[in-house]
């Protein structure tokens, strides 16, 4: 026996032709999910025997339906009115597919060919990470800023452009296991190509304390590079001692006490020393 068309829909694409009353379904980077309302064997009754559902990158009609690659994943029928569905795997990411599907009985009988529908898969996710940076060093420093320049890694390892930088700062050495524990910069340069040369300032740290230093590249996909080369640094010390602003001559007095002969002494002796004197 014939049997009804199927509506056909797939994730987030609208039916070309005929209404469904399938719910859509997610799809991802190489997959689509399909999903119909299942006929009969005979029309509306009964149960069919099989579906055949194909998929291509160009427009499916009744001519070429043949020609399309046909998915072996479809499930068995179930009774007429279920709501049915499958998962196309193995497709190419950000890639435009058709799909169509046909039912058949037990002869096999087939039904006329579904509505055509269409889908762009997702892009594939970026699973590439930044390399690590390599030669990050200190160029200079005041009490409170180390200057830093490095060679930019790309988006994808050695290539392309990164999306930005953490750049963290402890008084001990910075690992893997207490990075997220370590301070946290702000206001880091954005990325350039690779191979470019970038300058960072971090400030706002103490005189005469040594840092430890690490850094980090991040591309669109937040996938985090490595940690940096290791490197420390120091905060000089260049605050002098304040100058003196009181300085003054003191006046000192010298003084003692006489007997009688004493006095005899000095009023007979015109070299006696004076009783007092001035000092520096």
């Amino acid at each position: 026996m014939r049997f009804s068309s199927i509506a056909l829909s797939a994730a987030f694409v609208s039916l070309m032709g005929v209404v469904s009353t399938a719910q859509a379904q997610t799809g991802a980077w190489n997959s689509v999910t399909l999903s119909w309302t299942t006929p009969g064997d005979d029309s509306l009754t009964g149960t069919a025997s099989q579906f055949d559902i194909r998929y291509s990158t160009s427009a499916i009609t009744a001519a070429n339906f043949a020609s399309a690659t046909r998915w072996t994943g479809a499930p068995a029928p179930a009774a007429p009115g279920t709501h049915q569905s499958t998962v196309v795997t193995g497709l190419a990411p950000s890639t435009t597919y058709y799909f169509a599907m046909k039912t058949g009985d037990e002869v096999p009988n087939w039904s006329g060919m579904s509505n055509v529908i269409q889908k762009i898969t997702a892009a594939a996710p970026d699973t590439v990470r930044p390399a690590a940076l390599a030669d990050v060093q200190i160029t200079g420093s005041t009490e409170t800023t180390l200057a830093l320049r490095w060679t930019a890694t790309g988006d994808d390892s050695l290539t392309g452009t990164a999306t930005s930088y953490d750049v963290r700062y402890s008084t001990s050495p910075i690992t893997t296991a207490n990075w997220a524990s370590a301070t946290q910069a702000t206001g880091e340069p954005a990325p350039v190509a690779a191979g470019g040369t970038q300058t960072y300032t971090l400030t706002g740290l103490t005189r005469q304390t040594t840092y430890y230093l690490a850094i980090k590249a991040i591309d669109d996909a937040g996938n985090a590079s490595a940690l940096s080369n290791p490197l420390s640094g120091a905060t000089p010390d260049l605050t002098a001692p304040a100058a003196v602003r009181d300085l003054a001559v003191g006046f000192v007095w010298f003084g003692w006490h006489t007997t009688h002969t004493d006095v005899h002494h000095r009023e007979s002796s015109p070299a006696a020393p004076p009783l007092a004197t001035w000092i520096d």
